[in-house]
């Protein structure tokens, strides 16, 4: 197997766990978010995976190398990250679980939009298509014609292109910084926030609930984790779709925990988004076989 396509194949298996990390911490926000305010569950994703990401760096690249990342980048990836995490923790709390996630599945769409103006790759017909096709499911998804869109629907797609933009910046920075400085810096800026508004609203957690925030914080460790590897080995556009391997997960964990099945608009338009990601991405594909692309 030629390197080049060795790399991509790693890079798509590490996209497809970080997915099931990923699936792990959306099932446990979804099982908090009913007691807890999402500041808090933000908080203490925070509190109790910084440690673990400190040590992660201090064992892998050495303490030092949080000092080689530009402050305006810390920030950034700072920022994106509390936009991802506030606004899908938030909408968890009203949406359907898988309805959620095939809103939130608009982020591949979205980095292959975002992966020409910020890393230069070429955007074809047939990846145009694709992101038309994504965009045409996300409307069957919100259903806009039925006058009444909840704010929760609305914060789930903004955590969507916070993500994707999270996505693009670990492909900007692969040369600059390793993956567990990438990860690290997901959680200062998130946590400072979290901390903020759930001042007034902190209710200390008994019992299970202690280590269903801990699935989300090591769960949030692993995925950024994995993310960042991830697109060290293939390009934004290439490993982007897979992470629709999450549908399955969560598929399974709505139906097994809370009982809910999606109406089928909810089917047809998630359908139509994850097509789209398809088509993009093999258009991206026969690009790349025919030289024309990276």
């Amino acid at each position: 197997m030629p390197a080049k396509s060795r790399h991509k194949g790693i890079g798509a298996l590490l996209m497809c766990a970080a997915m099931f990390g990923g699936s792990s911490i959306d099932v446990a926000v979804k099982a908090l978010s009913g007691d807890y305010s999402t500041a808090q569950i933000v908080f203490l994703r925070g509190l109790i995976a910084i440690p673990l990401v400190i040590m992660l760096v201090q064992y892998q690249v050495g303490i030092r190398e949080l000092t080689r990342l530009p402050l305006r980048w810390q920030l950034w990836r700072g920022l994106l990250t509390a936009g991802a995490n506030f606004g899908f923790f938030y909408g968890l709390k009203f949406v359907p679980l898988v309805t959620a996630l095939m809103l939130a599945y608009v982020s591949p769409v979205l980095i292959i939009l975002l992966a020409k103006p910020l890393l230069g790759e070429k955007i074809g017909i047939g990846r145009l298509i694709g992101v038309l096709i994504g965009f045409s499911g996300v409307g069957f998804v919100i259903q806009p014609d039925s006058l009444e869109i909840h704010p929760a629907i609305l914060a789930i797609l903004g955590s969507a292109f916070c993500w994707a933009l999270l996505s693009v910046n670990n492909r900007q920075l692969a040369d600059i910084a390793s993956a567990p400085v990438l990860t690290f810096y997901t959680y200062p800026v998130s946590f400072l926030i979290g901390a903020f508004f759930c001042w007034d609203v902190f209710i200390m957690p008994e019992g299970w609930d202690w280590l269903l925030f801990g699935i989300v914080a090591l769960g949030s460790t692993i995925t950024h984790w994995l993310v960042a590897v991830a697109y060290r080995y293939a390009q934004a556009g290439v490993i982007a779709p897979f992470e629709y391997t999450a549908l399955v997960w969560l598929t399974l964990a709505s139906y097994l925990i809370w009982h809910e099945l999606p109406a089928v608009t909810v089917w047809v338009g998630g359908m139509a988004v994850i097509l789209g990601g398809y088509i993009a991405l093999r258009s991206k594909t026969e690009q790349i076989n025919t030289g024309n692309g990276g």
